[in-house]
């Protein structure tokens, strides 16, 4: 089986420097361009599936990449990013002006941090990884799939696989529309 984990294509609060979290935010002109990228490059490939989180940035980057193929996008709730609570909307500046004791934290021991209003780290890993699972069940030893998902679960879920602790999730650098 042959899964890409691809990250949703920009967005307006991409661009900004905000944090999204759980807000349904829309891709922007070149989110639509990076993912129309991809899927140019998909094209070429067998894919038999596409899932998508059920946030917007991610249903049109999967719909995107699935149109070439003409397939029909799966919604997997469970790979949604991260929840940054009283976080979201924020820009990175405001969240170190507002939370700095609690980035600092998040910097040395990530997995320590439960975001104001949000979600912990490890819930994101442990929804993610059980929604993957859940995905190859579904699917043939030779189905080529790909998972649009977001930053969070998607590191997460190669935090796992790698056998890298999620305190080392920096690791795993990914821009918009990203893939592995």
């Amino acid at each position: 089986m042959q899964i890409f984990l691809l990250r949703h294509g920009e967005t307006r609060w991409n661009r900004e420097g905000r944090c999204q979290g759980s807000s349904d935010i829309e891709l922007n002109e070149t989110g639509h361009r990076q993912a129309g990228e991809v899927a140019a490059h998909l094209s070429r490939r067998r894919i038999d599936a596409v899932y998508s989180s059920d946030l917007r940035r991610a249903r049109q980057t999967a719909e995107i990449v699935g149109e070439p193929h003409d397939i029909a996008v799966n919604i997997e709730p469970d790979l949604r990013e991260l929840d940054h609570g009283e976080m979201e909307g924020l820009t990175f500046v405001e969240v170190r002006e507002r939370f700095a004791e609690l980035i600092e934290l998040w910097r040395s021991q990530p997995l320590a941090v439960v975001l104001p209003g949000g979600e912990r780290l490890i819930d994101v890993e442990r929804r993610s990884w059980s929604a993957l699972n859940r995905i190859v069940e579904n699917h043939a030893a030779e189905d080529s799939i790909v998972v649009v998902s977001h930053t969070f679960p998607i590191v997460s879920i190669l935090c796992r696989i790698s056998r890298t602790s999620l305190n080392q999730y920096r690791t795993f650098h990914l821009k918009p529309c990203d893939f592995s």
